[in-house]
């Protein structure tokens, strides 16, 4: 019964033992209602698998050597454990992006934004010893902002340099390049700054980059990239990263959803909350992700919901799952309808999972009964008297369901597609109230 005391707070279940409703809290009626979150909590994008591999500064010192260098510059990624205890510190207290304070080297997305920081060492060595001539430990931070309603995004880029020493104390200069792919798809404007800008420490550099989507139709994914140069003297050191090494470097672009364009960052898997004034809906959602073992949709159990954008495919799930094995019940309040889980609109719907009826779904009822003279609903299924959970096996599920909650419901989830730019295929969560 694990699963059932996950949904079951603050919302009236049929009691197993005496088949009498539960008294919803007082606060319930007046709690506000819950609107969709269009960027909650950040989402780390882990590295490509395939990503190329970088020379760390070690194998380029040798590769310098076997070439017969006198010196050589090299500048690599390091993690904040790994600097300066003042540096590091520094790196952390700055308010430029809103990802400031959490773990540097990463990318973290929302539905329309990128942000990294990055910390970078650059080592001057000299062959004969080996031994540095200098370095510097200097901060990349960047935010990439997207519209869903509009084709243009900028990317604010923020350089600081937070130590030298050595030969690099008296200066040296740093470029950076972008690259927006694929250049049919993306405009992009001049970067944060043009040319080698010469630095030393404390040196600040920043700007703005300017993109936008130059075509009309369709969708388009673009890939971001980015080449700082450091160059000493003769010497030089180039870091890359963006899109060939981390996916959160997309954007993509559309004029398939809603009536305008828009831009999201694809990576980021958005949750489609259901609202708690549609609370028989959400009770039963939310017992179908506990108690059905491929926990659709459940974040941390399951996996995302995906869209299904075919409107003949989804009508063909709906009928399916709604067959005519589906009867109202009559102490459901009228009008009633069948109402499923996962959504005949997803690819996750019971029909395209090789149900081939309804009748083998999960069958929920919403049940109003009467207590104190005050009407009450609950949710009930078969076996739940005797302290049975419906069969974890099932690909689906089916309720007779008040019509409002269940048209409240596909009207949010419709209005959410819109907002967060769905397209056919892309994931989401449902949250339906479960605690992990």
């Amino acid at each position: 019964m694990a699963a059932l005391a996950l949904i079951t707070s603050g919302i009236g279940v049929a009691a197993a033992d005496s088949g009498e409703p539960t008294k919803p809290p007082v606060s319930s009626a007046t709690t506000a209602t819950v609107e969709q979150r269009e960027t909650a909590k950040p989402q780390v994008v882990e590295p490509r698998k395939d990503a190329p591999a970088v020379a760390s500064c070690q194998q380029v010192k040798e590769q310098a050597a076997q070439a017969g260098k006198e010196t050589m510059l090299c500048v690599e990624r390091v993690p904040a454990a790994k600097a300066p205890r003042n540096v590091a510190r520094a790196a952390a207290a700055d308010d430029v992006t809103w990802c400031d304070g959490k773990e540097m080297n990463k990318a973290y997305v929302t539905r329309t934004s990128i942000c990294e920081n990055q910390l970078l060492h650059a080592v001057l060595t000299v062959k004969q010893t080996g031994q540095p001539l200098g370095d510097a430990y200097f901060t990349i931070k960047q935010e990439v902002n997207t519209k869903t309603t509009d084709t243009h995004f900028n990317e604010d880029f923020f350089l600081r340099v937070q130590a030298v020493s050595g030969a690099l104390v008296a200066g040296f200069t740093v470029e950076i390049e972008g690259q927006c792919v694929a250049s049919s798809a993306c405009e992009e404007g001049i970067g944060p700054w043009t040319g080698p800008a010469p630095v030393t420490l404390l040196s600040e550099k920043e700007g703005t980059w300017q993109r936008s989507w130059k075509n009309t139709t369709g969708n388009d994914t673009m890939m971001l990239g980015y080449k700082l140069t450091t160059r000493y003297g003769t010497e030089k050191a180039d870091h890359e990263w963006g899109a060939n090494e981390s996916r959160a470097w997309e954007v993509r672009c559309d004029n398939e959803v809603d009536k305008f364009a828009g831009c999201v960052v694809p990576q980021y898997i958005p949750t489609f909350e259901v609202k708690s004034k549609y609370s028989e809906a959400r009770q039963f959602i939310g017992m179908v992700q506990a108690s059905m073992s491929s926990h659709p949709g459940w974040e941390g159990k399951g996996q995302p919901l995906t869209r299904e954008s075919d409107d003949k495919v989804a009508q063909k799930n709906r009928d399916i799952v709604c067959d005519s094995t589906f009867k109202p019940s009559p102490s459901t309040p009228k009008p009633t309808q069948c109402d499923e889980f996962p959504f005949a609109k997803s690819k996750q719907s019971g029909a395209q999972q090789g149900v081939t009826s309804g009748k083998v779904c999960q069958q929920y009822t919403v049940v109003a009964s009467t207590l104190e003279g005050k009407q009450y609903l609950s949710l009930t299924w078969p076996g739940l008297k005797e302290g049975k959970m419906p069969p974890a096996n099932a690909k689906c599920a089916r309720a007779s369901m008040p019509k409002n909650q269940n048209e409240g419901v596909g009207g949010d989830l419709g209005r959410f597609t819109k907002a967060q730019r769905l397209l056919g295929g892309n994931g989401y969560w449902v949250d339906a109230g479960n605690k992990l």
